[in-house]
C-alpha cells in the first residue's frame, strides 16, 4: 500500500498571506489508474455523521489535486457538503484487488466555469459527454491524502 499524505502546514489559507497547497504526489501507476474509465465510490458525511456511499463518475485533475464529480444539487452527497463544505470525504475507485482512495474537504459549486470544466473533463475521460439535468453542480474534493495498493 502507497500513502501520500499533505501536512497540515501545507494547506491552503485563507488571506493576504495564503499559500497554495502543493497537489499531492502519486506514482505513475496510481496515475494510470485514476484515468481509466472506472467508476468510483464517493463518501460524504450526513449531518448526524453517519457516512453516506454514492457510486460515481470522476475525474482527477493532477495539477490542481482536484477530484470533481459532476451531480445536482438536489442529490443527497451534494446536500452534505452544502450543509457542511469543506467537510471530510473520500472517493475510492477499485478494480479487482487494484483500488485507489483520495481523501480530502469538497465543495459543491454552481459557478459556470467550474461545471463546465467538469464536464469537460468527464467528457474526455468517459468518451461522452455527461448528463445535463437542472441543477448541475460539481463537486471538488482537494485531495490531501492518496491511498492505494496494486497499482
Amino acid at each position: 500500500m502507497t500513502l501520500s499524505h499533505r501536512p497540515e502546514a501545507a494547506r491552503g489559507q485563507e488571506g493576504p498571506e495564503a499559500v497554495p497547497a502543493a497537489p499531492p504526489e502519486v506514482t505513475p501507476g496510481v496515475a494510470a489508474f485514476l484515468t481509466a474509465p472506472h467508476a468510483a465510490v464517493l463518501t460524504t458525511l450526513r449531518q448526524d455523521g453517519s457516512p453516506h456511499l454514492a457510486p460515481v463518475r470522476f475525474t482527477w485533475d493532477p495539477a490542481a489535486g482536484l477530484v470533481r464529480v459532476l451531480t445536482v444539487r438536489t442529490a443527497r452527497k451534494a446536500r452534505n457538503l452544502l450543509a457542511g463544505p469543506g467537510a471530510a470525504t473520500a472517493l475510492c475507485q477499485v478494480d479487482g484487488f487494484r483500488w485507489v482512495t483520495l481523501e480530502g474537504p469538497a465543495e459543491v459549486s454552481d459557478h459556470p466555469a467550474r461545471v463546465e470544466e467538469g464536464v469537460r473533463r468527464y467528457a474526455e475521460r468517459y468518451w461522452s459527454a455527461p448528463p445535463n439535468p437542472p441543477g448541475r453542480v460539481v463537486v471538488e474534493l482537494r485531495v490531501e491524502r492518496v491511498m492505494s495498493l496494486n497499482c
